[in-house]
């Protein structure tokens, strides 16, 4: 069911994994996931513009385009406020070795492999993209394209014709959803969500140019 959200949508969620995810339950306590409340005062939630789902115990945020916000995006426009974080855990230990096409591909890999990042598990370069045993991993494909999986659904994040760039927001995500995980040198930081220092108005300006967008 799908509805919009409102101001009496006083809810305490929770979700085990990366921000870049879009699914939400309600908050158990768990300590292995981040805690999130929706601000019902937030001038999005007041005008109408979220929606939300809600599918056998499990909720996703949409804008009024029907796009999924993910949990990145709603904190970034103040629809949920991240309440307390997750303790690292450990995860998979093992998986599908990737197999990089080109020098610099195999130069990414060991560059992952430097930051402490499993192979298969946390990230996924070249032609094991799809094959990754972890339920979340950054992936980077044909045509310099970083991306999201989780559950088997793929979402990109970047795009370039620059492998520098490309590179560069593959190993920042990959250390992120490493960190998640106890791996890596981002273990024991908060990531910002580029907004913290937005008046309430820019904050609806950006959500608004995102409607107009399509995106």
């Amino acid at each position: 069911m799908i509805r919009t959200l409102t101001e009496d949508d006083d809810l305490e969620l929770e979700r085990v994994g990366y921000e870049r995810g879009d699914v939400l339950r309600p908050s158990t306590g768990r300590p292995d996931a981040h805690r999130y409340r929706v601000e019902v005062a937030n001038p999005l939630v007041v005008d109408g513009l979220v929606l939300l789902e809600e599918d056998a115990g499990a909720y996703r945020f949409l804008d009024t385009n029907r796009v999924p916000l993910t949990v990145r995006d709603l904190r970034r426009f103040r629809v949920l406020v991240k309440v307390a974080g997750a303790r690292p855990t450990s995860h998979e230990v093992t998986g599908v070795a990737s197999q990089p096409e080109s020098p610099d591909l195999a130069d990414l890999r060991d560059d992952a492999l430097d930051n402490d990042l499993l192979d298969g598990v946390d990230f996924a370069i070249g032609t094991t993209v799809g094959t990754t045993t972890g339920t979340e991993a950054i992936t980077f494909d044909d045509g310099y394209a970083v991306g999201y999986r989780d559950a088997g659904t793929n979402t990109t994040l970047f795009a370039s014709r620059s492998f520098a760039q490309a590179r560069a927001v593959f190993l920042d995500e990959a250390c992120w959803l490493g960190a998640e995980r106890g791996r890596g040198p981002y273990v024991g930081r908060d990531q910002a969500v580029g907004t913290e220092g937005w008046t309430s108005a820019q904050v609806v300006a950006a959500y608004e140019r995102r409607l107009l967008d399509g995106s």
